[in-house]
């Protein structure tokens, strides 16, 4: 956003943090207002702000939202802040900023909270800085939570409009609420608390400018009163709306068919209880503008039956970008889950790449790896989502660590997703293919390369390392001691030619020796069926991961293609690198064959995104289901992005897809694939708008007729080709 001001400032350097006289309360929730006039003068036309919260706020501005869910979630030594432009809400005469501030006071997997609440707010433009100036109220509506088993921070709402004052006219410059009363000053920036924050590195959230208004369905029961639903167009993140009429003291609940989600893949038995509302009427009118995000395809407002509905609605919020990857193919079952899972993507992007909204918002670093191969290719605008799990992944990491589950209270080391993201095919791999960004490695190689030196080797492979938690996959027999050798020869491959890349040779040697070893290791597993250390037990994902090293012989490639077209372990979590692998085995009929098989459910089910297995069970949003995306279009289409997206490689393959047509907005340009496949005629025609170099091979197997094997170098523009 292009600033406003004429002259450079130090930040916040007007301005104080400020809260209610009890910054350390827990869910303390505030009102603030800050009133100003132009007169009969014409105000700015832009007026450039900055706020920073502990934990949360929105903020308006004549009424108007212009922040919702402002606030990033902060870490333990990261804070930060917002930028935003209030001059096109402004009026002649009396103008009103209002905020609406949260403090959890609790941790979570997705949040670490200061010591006390706070807010802060500078417009240089409009000369107005938070201090006394402003006006706060507590908001005592907000009563002790019920207690929820949230895996994230934040407390469900128990709200008692009883409580809550006369603050109906709070967005009216005019009216003065006598229960406000000038802002408590904490500290001048920046203090010992809050600490220096920096300038958020992913945009505000998008939303819905007015609440949607809908027509629920109403469902009467004798007992539990009145139930009103409202189908939402797909699963989506929501703040509930309500106006209703009440006698007072009726208590109204507010939910999702998401709110309670089970366990799943040995915690079956388990559930899962999201953040919801409970609603206690005042006698009256009641409006309600739920602030808490909510998750789901169904909204749910249960209610006595001496309430009377007056409006019920929502407003959608998400990550502010929109796709830029389009997909058609062959079959309506494959189409329909790329879109799910481009959906499932969207609603996985918030403060970070979550495991899932529906139950965790954590980051796993396995899951974001496989989430952000599929980010890169589908939402260009959120590649700055991606640096920014780099970063949070980079901060936790002075003890040479890779967690997962920051920020957050409890940074967690899971070995085998550590060796996951650090490969071509992890989320640093995805970032070094996708963006031109080699300062973040050349700045970070050398901790990398530490992490991986955590392992220690021994005769016979690497030795398995422990973490916190020793985890591969979901479903069972999972070849413990084969995956990890593979993983970790894979994470070697890519450091040593980031290495080359980033011209630090250091430690070129040491991988070399530790390759070698785990060759010679990994050839010994190899029993003439596959490759396992369990006798007469075969691993899908074991034997994936070592096709994926490159070190099966020509002479085995059909005996482990077949081994992997009939074992199915691996859960949706890793079922992309069994796909990957017989794709690198040249099968990607049977790559195709196996994908159509095991989501035939998922694709026929009815619902908006891809959950946590293939059947339905567990969470029905799940990060690690976007591989969908690039196994559509890597797989099954053949299109690879190499090098900074440097590097595109198209090889066509009508025995897996036979009509594709793909449009991906990369780094270097745009380009467009299209392939339509009849028995006469094959068409291929890719629109070249890139700076990259772009390769075609063609090759007779892939085909499905005798033609020339040959490579074609691309130009710039359409290229056409009938073969």
């Amino acid at each position: 956003m292009e600033k406003t001001e004429e002259q450079p400032t130090i930040l916040f350097g007007k301005s104080k943090w400020i809260w209610s006289p009890d910054a350390a309360k827990k869910n303390s929730n505030v009102i603030m207002r800050r009133t100003f006039s132009f007169g009969q003068n014409k105000p700015p036309a832009r007026a450039f702000c900055r706020a920073a919260c502990d934990s949360h706020y929105y903020l308006f501005v004549n009424g108007n939202a212009v922040v919702w869910n402002g606030g990033l979630n902060r870490s333990n030594g990261r804070a930060y802040y917002d930028e935003f432009d209030i001059g096109s809400y402004l009026t002649k005469g009396d103008n009103i900023i209002v905020v609406f501030c949260q403090y959890y006071g609790n941790d979570g997997r997705d949040l670490v909270c200061s010591p006390r609440a706070g807010f802060i707010f500078e417009c240089n433009d409009l000369e107005i800085y938070s201090d006394g100036s402003f006006m706060v109220y507590e908001n005592e509506a907000f009563r002790t939570p019920r207690t929820t088993n949230c895996c994230y921070a934040g407390w469900n709402v128990n709200y008692d409009a009883a409580h809550e004052g006369p603050i109906q006219n709070v967005y009216d410059p005019a009216y003065n609420i006598t229960q406000f009363k000038p802002a408590t000053v904490l500290a001048s920036y920046p203090d010992d608390v809050m600490g220096n924050v920096t300038l958020r590195p992913v945009p505000l959230d998008k939303f819905s400018a007015q609440p949607i208004i809908v027509k629920p369905k109403k469902i009467t029961d004798q007992f539990d009163g009145d139930t009103y639903i409202i189908n939402l167009p797909r699963e989506m993140r929501v703040t509930p709306y309500m106006e209703v009429a009440g006698n007072g003291q009726e208590v109204i609940t507010i939910t999702t068919d998401r709110t309670e989600v089970m366990g799943c893949f040995g915690d079956e038995v388990s559930t899962y209880k999201a953040h919801s509302v409970t609603y206690t009427t005042k006698p009256t009118l009641n409006i309600y503008e739920g602030m808490l995000p909510m998750m789901g395809s169904v909204l749910y407002f249960t209610m006595p039956r001496s309430v009377k509905v007056v409006k019920l609605g929502y407003r959608e919020l998400g990550f502010n970008t929109m796709p830029t990857c389009t997909f058609t193919s062959d079959g309506d079952k494959l189409d329909a889950l790329f879109g799910k899972a481009v959906n499932t993507l969207y609603l996985s992007m918030g403060s970070t790449i979550m495991d899932t909204p529906e139950r965790e918002r954590t980051m796993w670093l396995g899951d974001a790896s496989i989430a952000s191969r599929a980010l890169l290719l589908t939402y260009y605008d959120a590649m700055p989502l991606v640096k920014k799990v780099l970063d949070d992944i980079m901060e936790y990491s002075q003890d040479n660590i890779l967690y997962s589950c920051v920020p957050g209270n409890v940074p967690v080391d899971i070995p085998s997703h550590g060796l996951i993201a650090l490969s071509d095919y992890g989320i640093f791999g995805a970032y070094r293919n996708y963006t031109t960004d080699i300062e973040f490695f050349r700045l970070n190689y050398e901790k990398l390369c530490d992490y991986l030196m955590q392992w220690e080797m021994t005769e016979h492979g690497v030795a398995l390392r422990d973490g916190t938690r020793r985890w591969y996959d979901n479903l069972y027999n999972v070849d413990e001691v084969l995956l990890e050798n593979a993983l970790y020869y894979n994470a070697c491959a890519f450091m040593k030619e980031l290495g080359s890349v980033v011209g630090n040779n250091d430690y070129e040697e040491e991988f070399d020796d530790r390759m070698v070893n785990i060759a010679e290791f990994i050839e010994s597993t190899w029993d003439g069926l596959g490759y396992t250390t369990r006798e007469d037990c075969y691993d899908d994902r074991a034997n994936a991961f070592v096709v994926l090293t490159g070190l099966v012989p020509d002479d085995r490639r059909s005996a482990v293609a077949r081994l992997l077209s009939a074992t199915v372990n691996a859960s949706p979590y890793l079922e992309w690198a069994v796909l990957s692998a017989l794709t690198a085995l040249d099968r990607r009929d049977a790559a195709r064959l196996r994908f159509d098989t095991r989501y035939s459910c998922a694709a026929t089910d009815g619902k908006t995104t891809l959950g946590e297995d293939f059947n339905g069970y567990g969470t029905q949003c799940q990060s690690y289901q976007s591989a969908v995306i690039f196994e559509a279009i890597e797989l099954f289409g053949g299109v690879s992005v190499k090098d900074g997206a440097s590097k595109i490689r198209i090889t066509p393959d009508f025995t897996a897809i036979k009509d594709f047509r793909t449009e991906l907005k990369l780094a270097v340009g745009t380009l467009e694939v299209r392939y339509k496949y009849s028995p006469t005629k094959a068409d291929i025609i890719i629109d070249n708008r890139t700076t990259a170099k772009v390769e075609l091979d063609i090759a007779p197997e892939r085909i499905g007729r005798p033609v020339e094997r040959r490579t074609i170098v691309l130009n710039k523009g359409k290229n056409k080709f009938s073969v």
